[in-house]
Order: structure tokens, then C-alpha cells, then sequence
């Protein structure tokens, strides 16, 4: 989530000998004093009398797909049946546990492919804005390892960390992987077992 916190830096008071080992370098930790959420999650939204007035009125209209495809990027011109593919990923689908209790993922995958220049990233990066809980990243510089966890050690407490990558901070949401044909093909593969199993 993309959060501002307002606080104050200070520095965390050691004694005795470890005041000693640590000498004039101290270690900081931030007192929060206000944080403000900028992206929420589609639980926590609450619709106003208004927007639900607007939603029953838009329902009526038949026409409502292609408006609400051609309001996706609207600084991109034509692209609509991408844009159509677009508004139906941020939609998603339904997910069922059958009888036997295998479970059908109801969200979609999707692969932009074309020319250099024809606006795929920019609907990329579109998308991370519109969707409440969205991570970009690009399959140039990231691996495997950096899309999915990795294990870091804490510089203040020595100890090991387990941090998350793009796909495991967009759990819930959308992770755009741009230049996905830049990636190791065993990258690739790793991300093919999370995008099956999400």
C-alpha cells in the first residue's frame, strides 16, 4: 500500500557497553505521529447515496461497456478492444470450489503483445493507477527472486528477513511485469507456478 507518514526521526538510546561498541553512530527509528493512506482496498470503499444513484443510472445505459472502456486511458486513442480486455481484468471474474474441492481462479491473466510504440506500457502504468492495490515492475532488471520473496538480513537486528516481491505486495490486486520477454526463462517459469496457483 502507498501510505505518507508524518513523524519524527530519533535515535534509539543504547547503555552501557553497547553504547560503547556503537560509539557517535546511532541507529534512527521514526515515532509516527499521522499516517495517511492514499490507495484503499475495494472492502473498505463506501458508496455515497450519489454514486449509487449514478451506478443505477449507468445500468440502464446500453451502451455502458464501450463508455467504460474508452474512459481507460482516454489519452490513448482507439485501442479498444484492449481497453475492453483492460476494464474486464480490473473487473475479474468469479471464483468456485467444486465438489471434489478443486478451486477455479476467477481472475484473468492478460498479455499484451505488438509493434515498440504502441502504448503497452503506458496502459500499464494506467492501470497501476486505477487499481487500488497495483505494483509495476518491469521483467528487465527483475528476477525471480526479486518478483515472488527473498530472504535479507535486518542491518539493525542481524536477524533473517523474509521480503515480498511485486507479486506477493500485489496479492489481491494487479502486478504489471512490463518486457516480460526480457526475463531468464527460469524466472519465467516461476511466475507461470504463481500466476496458476494465485
Amino acid at each position: 500500500d502507498v501510505i505518507d507518514i508524518t513523524g519524527v526521526f530519533l535515535p534509539i538510546q543504547y547503555t552501557g557497553f553497547k553504547a560503547m561498541k556503537a560509539g557517535l553512530v546511532a541507529n534512527v527509528y521514526l515515532e509516527a505521529l499521522g499516517v495517511k493512506q492514499h490507495k484503499k482496498k475495494y472492502s473498505t470503499h463506501v458508496l455515497s447515496p450519489e454514486i449509487q444513484e449514478r451506478i443505477a443510472e449507468y445500468a440502464q445505459d446500453r451502451d455502458i461497456y464501450s463508455k467504460l472502456a474508452r474512459s481507460i486511458a482516454p489519452e490513448i486513442f482507439g485501442h479498444e478492444d484492449v481497453k475492453k480486455a483492460i476494464m474486464l481484468l480490473q473487473v475479474g471474474g468469479v471464483s468456485r470450489t467444486l465438489s471434489d474441492g478443486m478451486k477455479l481462479r476467477g481472475d484473468m491473466h492478460l498479455c499484451l503483445m505488438g509493434d515498440p510504440g504502441v502504448a503497452k506500457s503506458q496502459l500499464l502504468k494506467y492501470v497501476t493507477k486505477l487499481a487500488p492495490r497495483a505494483v509495476y515492475t518491469t521483467g528487465r532488471g527483475s528476477s525471480g527472486v526479486g518478483l515472488t520473496a527473498s530472504v535479507t538480513r535486518d542491518p539493525l537486528t542481524q536477524d533473517m528477513t523474509l521480503e515480498g516481491g511485486a507479486l506477493v505486495l500485489a496479492d489481491m490486486g494487479v502486478c504489471c511485469i512490463d518486457e516480460f520477454d526480457k526475463m531468464e526463462e527460469s524466472d519465467r517459469t516461476a511466475i507461470h507456478e504463481v500466476m496458476e496457483q494465485q
